[in-house]
């Protein structure tokens, strides 16, 4: 216990007598340091302060003049029930149409926006060369893997749980390049 306590006070001595230095170089530039590296460093018995920054005070939120809403947004849950559920759009982000696609061992993403955002129940189908895939998709991003080499058509459609048509999206056409080991 005794040499912690007399380690803890030369650590405090040495500590309290160190000195602080402030110079300009000739750039203009202001350094502080423990040593004088500068033949005009001043000594320095306190740093300055820190520099502050208090930003402009933010706004109060100002209260929107009553707009006339659009019927469709009055449309009551009972109304919204009798309605069928629509999706606006349905496209091809990724490949773009005339693209062309590189992937030595034939695995492509297919890359569909939505909107509005596809529902838990529904599920995308793919179309690839006039053929629809089996598999149901429920994500946007479909990735195939053992694609051919060569031109490829390929569209998407959305389906609801009962398996029915909701929208489909037009055909993408891309070319698919693949490096042949000899």
């Amino acid at each position: 216990m005794k040499r912690y306590f007399i380690f803890s006070l030369l650590a405090f001595v040495a500590v309290s007598q160190a000195q602080i230095y402030k110079w300009t170089d000739g750039s203009g530039n202001v350094h502080y340091g423990d040593q004088p590296d500068a033949p005009h460093a001043k000594k320095m018995n306190k740093l300055p302060e820190l520099s502050t920054y208090a930003p402009p005070p933010v706004p109060e939120k100002q209260s929107i003049p009553d707009i006339e809403i659009e019927k469709e947004d009055k449309v009551t849950d009972d109304e919204k029930q009798k309605k069928p559920f629509k999706y606006r759009e349905l496209k091809i982000v990724s490949p773009e149409d005339g693209g062309t696609l590189r992937s030595s061992p034939g695995n492509i993403s297919i890359f569909v926006a939505v909107a509005p955002v596809l529902r838990k129940d529904d599920y995308l189908k793919l179309t690839l060369d006039g053929a629809t895939l089996k598999e149901k998709y429920h994500s946007t991003v479909i990735s195939l893997k053992h694609v051919d080499r060569g031109l490829h058509t390929v569209s998407v459609a959305v389906f609801n749980k009962k398996g029915e048509q909701m929208i489909s999206s037009s055909s993408t056409t891309f070319q698919l390049h693949r490096t042949i080991a000899r």
